[in-house]
Parts: C-alpha cells; sequence; structure tokens
C-alpha cells in the first residue's frame, strides 16, 4: 500500500491524521503525501481514546 493509499484509507475510515501537527484532509492530501515518499524518517503512531478505539494517526517526524 503506498503512502496516499495508505492515508487515503485511514481518512475514509473518518479517522484524524496528522502529520508533525498539520490535520490532513482531502486537498492537502497529495503535498502530504509527496513529503512522505521523499522523507522515510517519519514514525507513525496510532491513537487510541479511553476504550482503546484508534481514533487518529500521527505520523512525527524522527530526530537525532
Amino acid at each position: 500500500m503506498t503512502n496516499h493509499d495508505e492515508l487515503s484509507y485511514y481518512l475514509s475510515l473518518g479517522l484524524a491524521v496528522r502529520v508533525d501537527g498539520v490535520t490532513i484532509n482531502r486537498r492537502n492530501l497529495e503535498h502530504v503525501d509527496l513529503i512522505l515518499k521523499e522523507d522515510d524518517s517519519y514514525m507513525k503512531e496510532f491513537i487510541e481514546n479511553r476504550k482503546g478505539e484508534i481514533f487518529a494517526v500521527d505520523y512525527q517526524k524522527i530526530r537525532e
């Protein structure tokens, strides 16, 4: 699954998707997809609510 497909899938599930704190939507999806393709130093984290259900996906740049 490509980054674009993966991001689109998460959005279609109604999950909030953020990259470095910026909320992703259909308008900026292409731009964010390019960023993730060009820079592979992002870590994906699934965020759960109190019931243990995933409600968001955060991508954070890993810094040394």
